[in-house]
């Protein structure tokens, strides 16, 4: 699986390496991200990867 394949399973359909880099603002770059994802790093993107997800709970408990 390759990591934009990884990050719409995980995130959803809207979700790709550069928007995760617009949203951690420009800390995580899309090449910086393929490297983790494809190298000894790769337990930091998915912690990376979980905090988005809580983001995403969050925001959804403070639409509803």
């Amino acid at each position: 699986m390759k990591l934009a394949q990884f990050l719409k399973t995980e995130l959803g359909r809207e979700w790709n390496a550069n928007s995760i880099s617009e949203t951690t603002e420009g800390a995580l770059s899309k090449r910086t991200a393929n490297n983790w994802y494809n190298g000894e790093k790769r337990p930091i993107l998915d912690l990376v990867v979980d905090g988005l997800k809580y983001r995403q709970m969050q925001e959804q408990v403070k639409a509803d």
